[in-house]
């Protein structure tokens, strides 16, 4: 026995018809380029302090990864509206400087890095260009 249930769907009165183009990103993507600074009492000089004693390359880095997803949230949430896509692209982009703001961690020591700012871009199918500067 085959059911075959039809319904007529009901469109609100003032929606919009759009063909698959419209709806599909088509411009091929885009590069986000974001500066990134860490301020006086930045969550990463709370990060890296709570390493502690003989920092190194290796502790540094470890602890900015760990701290990653946590500051990504941070601008997800301070950028409303934007937030996902700032944070996916945060994301991106943070770790690939990882290493050098851990270097600059050891080399300069933890409160050296306050105001350094770090530039770091990232190119992505789904990203469009954008720039934006982030106090971290």
């Amino acid at each position: 026995m085959d059911i075959c249930l039809q319904a007529n769907l009901l469109m609100p009165s003032n929606y919009e018809l759009m063909d698959n183009e419209e709806m599909s990103y088509v411009e091929g993507g885009g590069t986000v380029n974001l500066t990134l600074t860490i301020g006086d009492n930045s969550f990463v000089i709370h990060a890296l302090s709570a390493v502690g004693g003989a920092m190194t390359v290796a502790k540094a880095t470890a602890a900015l990864a760990a701290a990653e997803t946590a500051i990504a949230t941070m601008i997800e949430l301070g950028t409303a509206g934007a937030g996902t896509l700032y944070a996916g692209a945060f994301l991106i982009a943070f770790s690939s400087v990882i290493p050098v703001i851990a270097g600059a961690a050891v080399t300069y020591g933890i409160n050296g890095l306050k105001g350094k700012s770090f530039n770091v871009s990232a190119t992505r199918d789904w990203l469009p260009n954008l720039s934006h500067q982030f106090t971290i």
